[in-house]
């Protein structure tokens, strides 16, 4: 099966949106594009089997296409619950692997879908598109600025499909509320606002230094990030710059990722990321508050997060996360859930709706994004075909996250060089663009 992307992939928007005008089941849209015969199916490697990595391997596992002969965590028991899924999904256990390179040594494997902890994305990703693996990557697509490069470059020079996990650019209503915002309906937009509210409570807490449990590959686990004894904190690795990015690499990504293709937009001048660690007293180290703004040609992108407090600025909505695109004309705010637009000469008018099926069932919240995006890389994948966003668009998306955070550390606005990706006139923040790696857990050249 070959990896190397050639025509675009049809499946993302012609079929979606054909299905909302004709009123379709979504379900049945997605899973009737690329199903092919057994020997069309995709045999699919996973690396990475904790909280999202068996989230994802639920929602492949619904095609009767894929296989997963194969999966790999370096913490064993996270492979029995991922071995749990398939076999309830009437599917052989996988072999089970602690060295991701195993993986791509085996002739079995097409795909690998990399589901790590971020600052295990580059490796994984780099080794398996010089074994000429096709690679679904979990967001954000790198752990540095420098090791997204490194990360497109790999994937240019040899070829291969590679996908960041974007899962919102697939579902129907994003889709149709970005045509929306490209007939310049709205007017002339010049800020655009995006938010993440919720209580965290104690994030990681303060576990007290200890060994680690029978199964964990502790030293493995680190990888390229400093050593230090284990601590079962910093599994939940999300609030550790060491290991992730803070709600910033987590939950933003989504949203910069939207506004940049809304915008048409991919390289910001002036970057600020004010904020701190405020009320969460725990041992990680990124912020619960920060206000990030990047100023583009033309338009501001700003990104509040709130992590000790529940209030939704936009009340009718039913989570407190969201994206607000303000122009002349009119307002849109597009989440999860749906999107609306409001008429700005009477602010508290909906003059246009539309929910997301999927996400509401039975008047509840119910699964939100996930399923059309990974069957359009399958897709793609099956068709030879390229994905409808380029490894670019994902690295750039990327980037504005770990600039905002660089800004955040630094505790200054910086000002971002993209052509030459650098830091001017600050050679401090500059220096994270990219981090110290540990001996033998460097990047592959390519």
């Amino acid at each position: 099966m070959s990896s190397s992307p050639k025509a675009s992939c049809p499946v993302t928007r012609r079929g979606f949106v054909a299905a909302i005008a004709a009123g379709a089941a979504l379900a049945p849209a997605v899973r009737a594009a690329g199903m092919g015969a057994a020997s069309e199916r995709v045999r699919l490697g996973l690396v990475g089997c904790g909280g999202r990595g068996r989230e994802l391997l639920s929602v492949f596992c619904q095609w009767p296409d894929v296989e997963v002969p194969v999966v790999s965590d370096v913490i064993e028991p996270r492979m029995d619950e991922a071995a749990k899924i398939l076999v309830a999904a009437g599917r052989k256990p996988p072999e089970r692997v602690v060295e991701h390179e195993r993986i791509l040594d085996r002739g079995d494997v097409d795909p690998v879908l990399i589901a790590t902890t971020q600052h295990w994305h580059g490796r994984p990703f780099i080794q398996a598109a010089l074994a000429g693996k096709a690679i679904y990557v979990e967001k954000p697509l790198s752990h540095t600025v420098a090791e997204g490069r490194a990360m497109v470059d790999a994937a240019e020079k040899t070829g291969v499909l590679a996908v960041m996990g974007a899962q919102q650019r697939g579902y129907p209503h994003y889709i149709k509320a970005l045509e929306i915002l490209h007939s310049d309906r709205l007017g002339r937009i010049a800020l655009v606002e995006s938010w993440n509210v919720h209580s965290s409570g104690s994030r990681t807490g303060r576990a007290a230094d200890s060994d680690p449990p029978p199964g964990h590959d502790w030293d493995r686990w680190l990888g390229p990030a400093p050593y230090v004894p284990f601590n079962r904190s910093r599994l939940n690795n999300s609030w550790w710059f060491d290991y992730a990015g803070g709600m910033m690499t987590n939950w933003a990504i989504h949203h910069i990722d939207i506004i940049l293709w809304a915008m048409k937009a991919h390289v910001p001048g002036t970057v600020a990321g004010p904020g701190g660690k405020f009320v969460v007293d725990d041992l990680a180290d990124t912020p619960d508050t920060m206000d990030a703004s990047w100023r583009f040609p033309g338009f501001l992108m700003q990104y509040t997060y709130r992590g000790f407090n529940n209030f939704q600025p936009i009340q009718d909505r039913p989570k407190g996360h969201g994206i607000l695109f303000h122009g002349t004309n009119a307002t849109m705010v597009l989440d999860r859930s749906g999107y609306a637009i409001y008429d700005d000469r009477e602010p508290a008018k909906i003059v246009e709706k539309e929910d997301n099926p999927r996400y509401w069932r039975d008047g509840k919240p119910g699964n939100e994004v996930d399923g059309p995006w990974q069957r359009t890389f399958l897709d793609c994948l099956k068709s030879n075909a390229r994905p409808p966003v380029s490894r670019k668009e994902s690295h750039q998306a990327t980037a504005c996250c770990h600039l905002a955070n660089i800004a955040y550390r630094v505790g200054r606005s910086i000002q971002w060089d993209g052509a030459a990706e650098t830091i001017a006139g600050d050679a401090d923040a500059a220096r994270l663009l990219s981090r110290p790696r540990r001996a033998g857990y460097e990047l592959p050249k390519v």
